[in-house]
């Protein structure tokens, strides 16, 4: 699926009403229809749209595909669900039906998150019902909880937003080959790899092969010209199995910090990435070896052990 993350445009901001909405949660079991009038009649909901653009701190990105606007991510301090002090902006993020669950709330709000971070706020807040499968993708995204919100039924969650210590974070390009390769190495020695031939050759070609056909990529954490942490992803494709009924798997390799870099939050953006390019892919299922290091972010991500490996199905 193509989709492109853009600022909202301000002739727009009168669909934040609509995505608010849009974003209330109806537990399992529950018949009939939210009233439509809720988002009116709440002042902490009317708090999240109303008067949108005219305060300061108002950013709001959208999703669009095809021309028409399929989700949005918004962030303000006025006194709506979420709030915790005039220095912190609260999220909102709403997606229609038809567009949810692949990857592109999760792109809303590392772009909104990383725009936010750019801008200097030291932190961000949201509220989420307790109930809503929604609050993995947030913890996903760096949130953690803190306590409850505005009543014992829901959670208010945290992202500080200084965790990435001024890190730019991109894409590998072919001129990063050389120093992506020799970290690479470094990964598989300090796993317990006996370092018996030279990989470089070997490792060269494919990557030069994979980049160049578009069915690998990586994202590098990058501190000033250094590259301090990697993650890759090959998109592979087998015979399609009850597991996987796209046949579609992303490989992920390379996952790799610096030690001086570890325990920052730092390779858990970098694995989200990969999850959610996965997801834009149309892959079935995300697999990796996981060293005893990593396995503790791995299962909290949701991946699941599998024979010799974890297995995240995102089916």
């Amino acid at each position: 699926m193509d989709y492109v993350i853009r600022a909202m445009r301000p002739a727009e901001y009168p669909l934040l009403e609509d995505f608010l909405y849009e974003a209330i949660f109806v537990p399992e079991g529950f018949e009939g229809e939210v009233p439509r009038s809720i988002v009116h009649d709440d002042p902490k909901c009317r708090a999240a749209f109303e008067g949108f653009g005219t305060l300061p701190d108002d950013r709001a990105v959208v999703a669009e595909d095809g021309g028409v606007v399929v989700g949005a991510c918004w962030a303000r301090t006025t006194d709506e669900y979420g709030h915790i002090d005039s220095e912190t902006p609260s999220f909102s993020i709403s997606l229609y039906q038809p567009y949810r669950g692949r990857g592109i709330g999760s792109a809303l709000m590392r772009c909104m998150l990383d725009e936010l971070r750019a801008a200097g706020y030291a932190r961000a807040s949201l509220s989420v019902q307790k109930e809503n499968p929604a609050l993995r993708l947030y913890e996903r995204q760096g949130f953690r909880i803190v306590g409850d919100g505005a009543d014992a039924s829901e959670w208010l969650m945290v992202c500080p937003l200084g965790d990435s210590l001024g890190l730019a974070v991109r894409q590998l390009t072919p001129g990063d080959v050389p120093r992506f390769i020799e970290m690479r190495i470094a990964q598989l020695v300090e796993e317990g790899a006996c370092a018996a031939v030279d990989l470089r050759p070997a490792l060269t070609d494919y990557y030069a092969r994979h980049l160049a056909d578009g069915s690998f990529l990586a994202w590098l954490a990058v501190d000033g010209e250094r590259i301090v942490a990697t993650g890759g992803i090959s998109i592979v494709e087998k015979p399609p199995y009850y597991g996987c009924p796209t046949g579609r798997i992303g490989l992920i390799s390379s996952m790799f910090t610096d030690a001086a870099y570890r325990r920052q939050g730092i390779a858990r953006d970098l694995l989200c990435r990969l999850v959610d390019e996965a997801r834009r892919r149309g892959c079935g299922a995300v697999q990796i070896t996981a060293s005893d290091a990593g396995v503790p972010l791995y299962e909290n991500l949701g991946f699941a052990r599998n024979d010799n490996f974890r297995q995240l199905v995102l089916a």
